[in-house]
């Protein structure tokens, strides 16, 4: 669940929500993409829509 809770440990299920290595891999697999590739694009995203919709990155707020 490092990938979203900060437990650091990428394949424990912590929860419905959370983002495990595994969603990853799926998410890969489904796409024809690495694992590596796919975090690099959801980075990519990340800073696109980060200048698109700053408000929702501020700390405190929901989207």
């Amino acid at each position: 669940m490092c990938l979203t809770c900060g437990c650091m440990d990428a394949h424990l299920e912590m929860g419905e929500s959370n983002l495990t290595y595994e969603d990853i891999k799926r998410a890969a697999d489904e796409n024809g993409r690495s694992v590596a590739e796919t975090l690099r694009i959801m980075e990519q995203t990340e800073d696109k829509d980060r200048e698109q919709h700053a408000n929702e990155y501020v700390d405190g707020r929901t989207a």
